[in-house]
C-alpha cells in the first residue's frame, strides 16, 4: 500500500508536466485553431535557456525565470512571423499550419542540436529545490512539490486571468468567434501574441522542469515531450483547459502505475492506448467542446 501511494503522487506529479504543457498547445488551438508542432521547441530552447542561465551562475528561480522568458520569446516571434505570415494567405487551412510548424520546429531543433554540439548537457541537480519530506509512508520530493504547486497556481490564476480581466475577455471572445471579436473592436493581434506567449512560456517551465528531475537537457527533448502532450490534449479534448488537464493527470497516473505494476511497455504505451480508446468512444475528448472560452 505504501508503495502504491508513492506511486500515485509520482504519477500525479508527472501528469502536472503532461497538464502544462497540454494547456499551451490547447489555448493556441481553442483561440487560433492552430496545432502547432514547433511547441516541442518551446520545451527544448526553454530548458536550454534556463541551463545556460545556471552556467553563468544565475541562482535556480532566476533561471527559471530565463528559461520561461526564452520560451515566451520564442512562442511570440513564431506568432509575429510564420504564424502571421498563414493568417495573411485566404487559402491558409489546418494543414498549411502543420505542415509550416513542423518545419520551422525542424529548423528551430537544428540550430540547438548545433548550439549544443548534439550532445545531452548535465542539468544541475541542486538548481532547483532537492531532498524531500516525509508525510507518513509517502516520501514526497520537494522538486514535485514545487511542480504540484505551481501547476494548482497557474491553473487558478489563468482561470481568474480568463473571467476576470479585459485582455482574458478579449482571449475568450477571440475563441469564441475571431469574426464578430474584430467588428467588436478587439485587438486579435494582440490576443494571438498573448495566446503564443502564454504557451511558450508554459511549455518552457514544464521542459524546465523535466530536466531538473532527470538532471539531463537534450536538443530532443522536446519531441519526446509533444507527443505525449498530443495525447493529453485528444484524450482530454482539444481547445479544453479543463480537458488539459484531466488528460495531463491521467496519463502521468497511467503512465506512472502501469509502468510500475505491470510493464514499462505497456506503461510508455498507454498514452496512445488511451488516445485510441477515447477516439473510438468520444472522439470530441473527454470536455468535448471550446472551454478556453467558457473558463
Amino acid at each position: 500500500m505504501n508503495g502504491f501511494l508513492q506511486q500515485l503522487v509520482n504519477g500525479i506529479a508527472l501528469g502536472s508536466v503532461y497538464a502544462l504543457l497540454a494547456l499551451g498547445v490547447t489555448l493556441v488551438w481553442g483561440v487560433l485553431n492552430v496545432l502547432n508542432f514547433a511547441h516541442a521547441q518551446f520545451i527544448t530552447w526553454g530548458a536550454f535557456g534556463a541551463w545556460f542561465a545556471l552556467q553563468q551562475g544565475l541562482p535556480g528561480i532566476l533561471a527559471v525565470v530565463v528559461g520561461v522568458a526564452v520560451g515566451a520569446l520564442l512562442a511570440v516571434l513564431l506568432q509575429l512571423t510564420v504564424i502571421s505570415a498563414l493568417q495573411r494567405r485566404a487559402s491558409s487551412d489546418e494543414f498549411s499550419y502543420v505542415v509550416v510548424t513542423i518545419g520551422t520546429g525542424l529548423v528551430l531543433e537544428t540550430v540547438v542540436k548545433t548550439l549544443s554540439d548534439s550532445q545531452i548537457k548535465a542539468f544541475p541537480v541542486d538548481a532547483l529545490p532537492s531532498g524531500s519530506i516525509s508525510l507518513g509512508p509517502v516520501d514526497l520530493p520537494n522538486l514535485q512539490l514545487v511542480v504540484l504547486g505551481t501547476t494548482v497556481v497557474i491553473m487558478v490564476l489563468l482561470a481568474v486571468w480568463l473571467r476576470r480581466t479585459r485582455l482574458g475577455r478579449e482571449l475568450r471572445a477571440v475563441a469564441y468567434s475571431r469574426e464578430i471579436s474584430s467588428l467588436l473592436g478587439v485587438n486579435t493581434q494582440k490576443v494571438f501574441v498573448t495566446a503564443f506567449a502564454v504557451s511558450g512560456a508554459l511549455a518552457a517551465l514544464a521542459g524546465t522542469f523535466v530536466a531538473a528531475q532527470t538532471a539531463t537537457v537534450s536538443y530532443s527533448s522536446g519531441g519526446v515531450l509533444l507527443t505525449l502532450t498530443f495525447a493529453a490534449v485528444v484524450v482530454g479534448g482539444m481547445g479544453s483547459i479543463p480537458g488539459a488537464l484531466a488528460g495531463g493527470l491521467l496519463l502521468g497516473l497511467g503512465q506512472v502505475l502501469l509502468g510500475s505494476y505491470v510493464s514499462s511497455a505497456l506503461g510508455d504505451g498507454f498514452a496512445f492506448v488511451l488516445m485510441a480508446i477515447v477516439l473510438i468512444a468520444r472522439p470530441t475528448g473527454l470536455f468535448g467542446q471550446q472551454v478556453v472560452a467558457r473558463a
